[in-house]
């Protein structure tokens, strides 16, 4: 597996300002008990079924990243956003990010540990937060009549995760990925490409031109690979950091 396909994971790992928000916290538990940190946006409008949305970060990240308008994602934004638009949105930390944090195996030293040649904690971290999220999805559908839109969005490896939890998950309705990294098809249910047989819902792909981390190849066949008939894809002129205007892109998409 080349170096940068699993190290690029880690970009821009800079801290950020949080913006104030009506986050509330709300507690999930995963198939093998382990608590999921998550934070709830109400929608304005007070709809009573309204749309979801789930949000997903990246590597060496956390939920607050979509809580904060900087880069490298400009969450807060996205989330406003979507919040404006009628959406419930739901931020959660992935295995071993934010809340989660296990200072014994940090996610950026497992993904070196991938790439020496020890693939397993990477891929048990990574597959392990999708059926996360899919204890929150069910946790989030259980309770109500079935919502007009089920949406899961995820920046890097937020947008890794959100491809192999769409490829399970028929609830979801809709997809947005911004930059998602190629991952080696040796790192099986960690690696999207193996999985993109099961992406049939409407998606937007966002893309660079000048991203380190996936080759315009790798995408093109990633996208190409999705049988749904309602795809999207977006180029942007720029690196994995991509320019704020990607926001309008996902903006004219969900209308």
């Amino acid at each position: 597996m080349k170096r940068s396909l699993l190290l690029g994971l880690m970009f821009l790992a800079t801290s950020v300002a949080h913006a104030s928000s009506p986050a509330v916290p709300m507690e999930v538990h995963a198939e093998d008990g382990q608590r999921i940190p998550v934070l709830v946006l109400e929608p304005e409008g007070g709809a009573a079924n309204p749309p979801v949305a789930v949000l997903l970060h990246g590597l060496t990240r956390s939920k607050e990243d979509w809580l904060s308008d900087a880069e490298p994602t400009f969450g807060g934004a996205l989330t406003e956003q979507l919040r404006s638009a009628g959406y419930r949105v739901y931020l959660m930390d992935a295995r071993r990010h934010g809340a989660r944090a296990t200072p014994d195996a940090r996610p950026g030293a497992l993904a070196k540990r991938a790439h020496a040649g020890e693939p397993a904690p990477y891929q048990a971290m990574i597959v392990d937060t999708v059926r996360d999220a899919q204890a929150l999805l069910t946790k989030v559908l259980a309770t109500r009549k079935k919502p007009p839109r089920v949406l899961v969005a995820g920046y890097s490896m937020g947008a890794q995760v959100g491809l192999l939890l769409a490829s399970r998950e028929p609830r979801v309705t809709h997809l947005v990925t911004m930059v998602p990294p190629h991952v080696d098809p040796v790192l099986g249910d960690a690696a999207p490409v193996n999985r993109m047989d099961g992406i049939h819902q409407a998606w937007l792909l966002l893309t660079a031109n000048r991203d380190p981390f996936s080759t315009e190849e790798n995408t093109q066949k990633l996208f190409e690979a999705a049988p749904s008939k309602r795809k999207t894809r977006r180029t942007f002129d720029s690196g994995h950091a991509l320019p704020r205007e990607y926001l309008d892109e996902v903006r004219r998409w969900l209308r």
